[in-house]
C-alpha cells in the first residue's frame, strides 16, 4: 500500500524529493449527498435496463481541469480511462467502464484488449492509502474490500470499515498476494503505482487491475482530480464535481492571499543517505511552495523532479534562510540532528523555525500527510502558507505541519 509497505519506494521518493503531499483529526471534505435520482434507463442500483445502443447512460460527463496522468471519454453505455503512466516509464493502459446491465461492447483498434471493468463497482481493492479519502467522501468506502496494509490508515472512519476480516488484507508484508486477491474476486484493484508479477495472475482470473498513478501528477490540483476516477468507477461523478470544485477554489482562494507578497527564502527537504534532494521548480512540491510564496536556490530548473546535491551545497546557498520546511516525520530537533549533526549548523534549525508534517503521525508510521494531503492540497497550502506568511493567516490551525520542538 503505497504509504508505507508497498509505498516504501514512492515515500523514499517524496523523503527525497520534498514532496507535499484529513481523517479522524477532524479536517475532512464533506460527505457527498448520494445523488436521488438515476439516468434514464438506468435503476437505482446504476444498471442499465431495456439496453438502447443509441442512448447515453452518462449523462453527467466530468471534465478533467488539472489531471494530466489520466484521460476520460464517453461512449454510451461505457466510458473509457486511460492512465497514461500506470506506473513510472509505463506505457499507456486503458481501461473500459462498462456500465451494468449493457452488453459487452466490441473492442477493435487501441482498446482490443483492453479490460473491461463493470461498474458501478461494488468491490475495490485499494493499493494505496491515498485512494481512502476520495472514497471516503464520495461515501463510498463500504466498496473498499481489499487493502495492501492496514497499519498505515490514518483516517478512522476507513480504520473501521477495513478493521473486520471481510476486508483482506493483501499485502501486509509489502509483496502482493495474488491467491488471497483471487479467492476474494473483487470488481477491481487499483494498484500503488508499482508493478508486480502478482498482477498478470490477477488479470488472468478476469479482475480488473487499475494503474493508480496519481502520485506522478506534478499538479497538486491534479492529484486531487484522481477523486473523479473513483467517481467514475462508483457511479458518483455528480457527487465528485462539487467536492473538487470546493477544493479548488480554496486552494485559488489561498494561493491569491500570497500573490503579492515578498517570496520567503526556504529550505527545503533533508538529507538522506549523504543525498539531499530538493525539488526543482516544475516538481509538485516546487508548484506547491512557488503557490505558498516560497524561493529557493533551486526554484528556476524546470524540470519535474528532484535535484540531487549534498548537504554543504544546500549549507551554502540555504543556510542562512530563516524557515525550514521538511518531508521528514521528525517530532523534536533532537530526532534531526540524531540523523545528521551538522544541520544544527543551519539559522533556521537555531532560530526555531523548522517544520515537519508529522502532526498526524500513526504509532505505525502511517502519515495523513501522505494519505488525505493528496485529496486536500488545499489544506496543505493553507498549512504552507501559515509557515511562510503567518501574519496573513493569524489564526490557522494546522492540519499536517508542526514546528519541532
Amino acid at each position: 500500500m503505497r504509504t508505507h509497505g508497498i509505498r516504501g519506494r514512492l515515500l523514499a521518493l517524496l523523503v527525497t524529493a520534498t514532496t507535499i503531499a484529513l481523517a479522524g483529526c477532524g479536517t475532512t471534505a464533506p460527505p457527498a449527498q448520494t445523488s436521488s435520482s438515476a439516468p434514464a434507463g438506468v435503476d437505482s442500483a446504476g444498471c442499465v435496463q431495456g439496453f438502447d445502443p443509441g442512448a447515453d447512460y452518462f449523462p453527467e460527463k466530468q471534465q478533467l481541469e488539472f489531471a494530466d496522468n489520466f484521460t476520460i471519454s464517453y461512449h454510451g453505455s461505457y466510458q473509457v480511462v486511460t492512465v497514461k503512466q500506470p506506473v513510472v516509464g509505463g506505457k499507456p493502459e486503458s481501461y473500459v467502464l462498462l456500465r451494468c446491465g449493457a452488453p459487452k461492447p466490441e473492442l477493435t483498434g487501441e482498446l482490443a484488449g483492453a479490460q473491461v471493468i463493470t461498474t458501478p463497482v461494488k468491490s475495490l481493492f485499494s493499493g494505496s492509502t491515498t485512494h481512502l479519502p476520495a472514497l471516503e467522501v464520495l461515501g463510498k468506502l463500504d466498496t473498499v474490500t481489499g487493502v495492501a496494509a492496514k497499519a498505515y490508515i490514518s483516517s478512522e472512519v476507513a480504520k473501521k470499515r477495513v478493521a473486520g476480516a471481510e476486508v483482506t488484507e493483501y499485502a501486509a508484508a509489502g509483496t502482493p498476494d495474488a491467491e488471497a486477491i483471487v479467492a476474494a474476486k473483487p470488481d477491481v484493484l487499483i494498484t500503488d503505482g508499482t508493478d508486480s508479477p502478482a498482477y498478470a495472475t490477477v488479470r488472468d482470473a478476469g479482475i480488473g487491475v487499475l494503474g493508480g498513478g496519481e502520485f506522478l501528477e506534478t499538479d497538486p490540483l491534479g492529484r486531487a482530480e484522481w477523486l473523479k476516477l473513483f467517481a467514475a468507477l462508483t457511479g458518483t461523478e455528480a457527487e465528485a464535481g462539487p467536492i473538487f470544485d470546493k477544493i479548488r477554489d480554496d486552494y485559488t482562494k489561498t494561493k491569491e492571499l500570497v500573490a503579492d507578497a515578498e517570496p520567503v527564502d526556504l529550505v527545503l527537504s533533508q538529507p538522506y543517505q549523504g543525498v539531499w534532494s530538493v525539488p526543482a521548480g516544475g516538481s509538485f512540491a516546487g508548484k506547491l511552495i512557488k503557490d505558498a510564496g516560497g524561493s529557493w536556490p533551486w526554484q528556476d530548473d524546470p524540470s519535474t523532479g528532484s535535484i540531487n546535491t549534498d548537504l554543504e551545497a544546500v549549507l551554502g546557498k540555504s543556510g542562512q534562510a530563516k524557515t525550514w520546511i521538511t518531508t521528514a516525520n521528525w517530532r523534536t530537533k533532537k530526532e534531526a540532528t540524531a540523523e545528521e549533526p551538522r544541520l544544527a549548523e543551519f539559522t533556521a534549525y537555531k532560530s526555531g523555525k523548522l517544520w515537519a508534517p508529522s502532526k498526524q503521525l500513526n504509532d505505525a508510521g502511517g502519515n495523513n500527510y501522505f494519505e488525505l494531503g493528496v485529496l486536500r492540497p488545499d489544506l496543505t497550502l493553507a498549512d504552507l502558507v501559515a509557515i511562510t506568511n503567518p501574519d496573513l493567516l493569524p489564526d490557522h490551525a494546522f492540519t499536517f505541519y508542526q514546528p519541532l520542538s
